[in-house]
């Protein structure tokens, strides 16, 4: 059965249904900032860096898929001591990405961070689907990020903003400069 020949698909259908798309993502969403990761010292054969920099981020508006809140396992004491495993999931316009970070990436990128305002979070990116919703009008609009709470592990966090810059110089001052005196004479 053949394509319905009296109705036309015409080529500025597809530039509404984007401008759509993006007047919505600013009517509803959020405004966040993309922090691209910097890799230092990349192992090839893994593909990993364990020496990660984030020196820059970007003020752009994504939309927040999960309302209901945090998504995945949410606080739990396990034996290694209180996890937090917030997952959340965002959509971000193809046009608007390039046009903001064009820059930096052509693509949100697995292991860049995310910060969310409300909650004064970092989320790193852990995958990116390119295809969803899948060729409307024959174009893909957005890309849909999955993220994952972010786990620090000595990274360089410089962004220029001092609200992320903060994560950085508030968990060193927990962990890197305390010294724990015991008592070994028994009283």
């Amino acid at each position: 059965m053949a394509v319905n020949s009296h109705f036309s698909r015409q080529p500025f259908e597809g530039d509404v249904v984007e401008d759509l798309t993006i007047e919505s993502i600013k009517i509803h969403g959020r405004d966040m900032i993309y922090i691209p990761r910097t890799l230092v010292n990349e192992d090839e054969l893994f593909g990993e860096d364990t020496i990660s920099k984030f020196t820059e981020g970007n003020a752009i508006e994504m939309y927040i898929e999960s309302v209901d809140g945090f998504e995945g396992e949410g606080d739990f004491i396990s034996k290694f001591g209180l996890e937090i495993k917030d997952t959340m999931s965002l959509i971000v316009s193809r046009k608007r990405f390039e046009e903001q970070l064009g820059h930096v990436a052509t693509r949100p990128r697995e292991g860049d961070l995310i910060f969310f305002p409300l909650s004064k979070g970092l989320f790193e990116i852990k995958f990116v689907e390119h295809e969803n919703p899948f060729y409307q009008l024959g174009k893909l609009y957005t890309f849909k990020l999955s993220c994952e709470l972010f786990s620090y592990s000595q990274e360089e966090i410089d962004t220029g903003f001092s609200v992320i810059d903060e994560v950085q110089t508030d968990i060193q001052g927990l962990s890197g400069d305390t010294t724990i005196i015991f008592d070994t004479t028994g009283q």
